[in-house]
Formats: structure tokens, C-alpha cells, sequence
């Protein structure tokens, strides 16, 4: 296992033991700084929010995500674009969000190297996303220099 894993690891077991409301932290500052995605997601129940976390986490724990999940990720954004009108911007605001409330939920553990390890695994995680997203004719935040 790389540094980068066992660091990535270490922060979410931390989380998961010190902030049970985690989840529902993210999905609540997204909804703040994005409220087009609160209203997108004002008909998800709880048990599908969970499940989307679930999937977050798993991606974020494949240590290259693009060559274990790029097809997937193709399926997933194109069926998010044309099933629930989510925009290709609400990824990356998505990764800000998580990483922010992450820093908070797992302080205990924080440091320069989980910081490192996190957002080098969180902008591999955006890139393979951004790829699916082209993949499937979206334009992307990045292309589009939306912050």
C-alpha cells in the first residue's frame, strides 16, 4: 500500500470515528455554496445519499481511478446530465467541498501530507471525471474556467 493510501485511509477512518454527520456535512455545505444542487437534490432521501457517498468514497479510495473507472464514470455523468440536469460545474464544487469539510471532520489526523495525499487523489479523481464529462459532448468547469 502507498503512502498516499495509507494517509487517505487514515483521514476517512478518522472522520467516520469523530464526526458521524460527516456525510450529511458535505452534502449540507454543498447545498450552500452550490443551491442549484439543493434544489437538483431536494427529492433525494437519505438512503440515496448515502449510497452517492458510498460511491465517493470508493472512488476516492482507487488509487487510479481513471483506468479502474473511466467507463463507469462515463455512464455515471452522462446519466446525472440527462436524468437529473446535474452540471458539469457541481463536480469540481462537489471536491472543494468535500475536501473542506474533511479537513474539519478528521483534524485530529491533518496534516501537509494528508492534505497532499487528499488533493493530489481529489484532482485525479476531477480529472477522470472532466474526461468522462468531454467523453460525453459536456463542457467542463475546467474548459470553461469556472471556479
Amino acid at each position: 500500500m502507498s503512502v498516499e493510501q495509507e494517509l487517505i485511509e487514515r483521514a476517512l477512518e478518522c472522520a467516520a470515528e469523530d464526526d458521524p454527520e460527516l456525510n450529511d456535512l458535505v452534502y449540507k455545505n454543498f447545498n450552500e455554496v452550490m443551491a442549484d444542487a439543493g434544489e437538483l437534490m431536494s427529492h433525494v432521501d437519505e438512503g440515496v445519499r448515502g449510497k452517492m457517498m458510498a460511491e465517493i468514497y470508493r472512488l476516492l479510495l482507487a488509487e487510479d481511478v481513471a483506468a479502474s473507472d473511466g467507463d463507469y464514470l462515463v455512464f455515471e455523468t452522462k446519466t446525472h446530465a440527462n436524468s437529473y440536469f446535474v452540471l458539469p460545474e457541481m463536480y469540481n464544487v462537489l471536491s472543494d467541498v468535500f475536501l473542506q469539510t474533511l479537513r474539519l471532520s478528521a483534524a485530529r489526523v491533518w496534516s501537509p501530507a494528508v492534505e497532499a495525499a487528499m488533493s493530489h487523489r481529489l484532482n485525479a479523481l476531477r480529472t477522470a471525471i472532466n474526461s468522462a464529462l468531454l467523453k460525453n459532448g459536456c463542457a467542463t468547469a475546467l474548459e470553461n474556467n469556472i471556479d
